[in-house]
């Protein structure tokens, strides 16, 4: 993790958001798209995991191949399939850009998908009713559900839906499109939707891009600045450092962030104030798993649910003392599993 308490949580969505998704002109060597063979028999959830993976489609959110989690999710028979159409991250838009431009393609895609898994259920999870009033004016019949903006919404909505009855399995909105793209049309999965934002480009877009581009060629389709010394992809909060610009899009590249100056930390003791307490949505208490570990002999048994941690770093974000409490829980998940309490340097 490069950005160890991320930008903000602060929402930065307008800027993206307010044009349409826009297309990268492909090189002029670009080979036509090739397409699956069509389909012999009837659409079962057999033909339609074997659209996915015939098409190559990739879910953007996890990067797991989508007839792997077809294959999956029907042996763990959820009864709901939800399509992740919001954007927790506070800088990125690809989702619900997605959404915008492609709601009954999503919603179709959808419901191939819980037709393929045997769920009874398929919901659009949206991240406001704000954002909900714009599907429902593309489609009125969108059956949306509210994941919130409080971070990370992704779990929260969860555990929601879990505590109501619903084991619920998500779905990416790129994904559901490319799957009714590959089911309809025989469409191979060529391209992804990434947000490029961030003080480093002049624009903050959308882009559609093939996947296999470099992302220097996103970076100067938005402007880049000849200030930027930092490039991330994936979240403000939880993202990586590029170190060449010539690494290529993939299904699952969702954001690219450019910067012109690192974040520079600082470190103050704790001050017990249980903000990562309350931010964390694993029932974790980062603070004092940071001072057990500072104590001369750490207590396994003070290091509870150590093990459950998500690395979504929600409590780093929230320490107003800048301590890296994702780190500490992390060493102690390790600690705890090794049983190695001898050295923690």
């Amino acid at each position: 993790m490069i950005l160890r308490h991320g930008i903000k949580l602060d929402q930065q969505k307008t800027a993206s958001l307010r044009h349409k998704i826009k297309d990268l002109p492909a090189p002029e060597e670009t080979e036509p798209p090739k397409r699956l063979p069509p389909r012999k028999g009837e659409l079962n959830a057999a033909a339609i995991i074997a659209a996915a993976q015939g098409a190559g489609i990739v879910d953007e959110f996890d990067g797991v191949p989508l007839f792997q989690k077809l294959k999956r999710l029907r042996r763990l028979k959820p009864n709901m399939i939800v399509a992740c159409c919001f954007d927790e991250d506070p800088c990125t838009t690809s989702a619900m850009a997605t959404l915008r431009e492609n709601t009954n393609a999503i919603i179709s895609g959808l419901v191939l998908a819980a037709q393929a898994c045997g769920a009874k259920e398929n919901k659009i999870a949206v991240a406001t009713r704000r954002e909900a009033k714009i599907i429902h004016k593309i489609n009125s019949q969108a059956d949306l559900i509210f994941a919130g903006e409080r971070y990370p919404a992704r779990l929260l909505l969860k555990k929601k839906l879990f505590s109501s009855g619903k084991n619920a399995a998500y779905i990416g909105a790129q994904a559901c499109a490319a799957l009714l793209a590959a089911v309809d049309d025989g469409d191979l999965q060529t391209s992804a939707v990434v947000t490029v934002a961030g003080d480093g480009v002049e624009h903050w877009r959308n882009v559609r891009a093939r996947i296999g581009t470099p992302l220097k060629d996103l970076l100067e389709f938005c402007g880049v600045s000849e200030k930027t010394t930092l490039v991330v992809t994936g979240s403000s909060i939880t993202g990586k450092a590029v170190t060449d610009l010539n690494e290529p899009v993939s299904a699952a590249t969702r954001c690219v962030i450019a910067l012109k100056k690192a974040p520079k930390y600082r470190e103050y003791p704790c001050i017990g104030c249980q903000r990562c307490a309350h931010a964390c949505p694993r029932g974790i208490v980062p603070w004092k798993v940071h001072q057990e570990l500072l104590s001369a002999e750490p207590d396994p048994l003070r290091l509870t649910n150590v093990q459950k941690c998500i690395r979504c770093s929600a409590c780093s974000v929230a320490c107003p003392s800048g301590i890296d409490l994702t780190g500490a829980v992390q060493k102690a998940a390790h600690l705890k599993k090794s049983g190695d309490f001898l050295d923690i340097t």
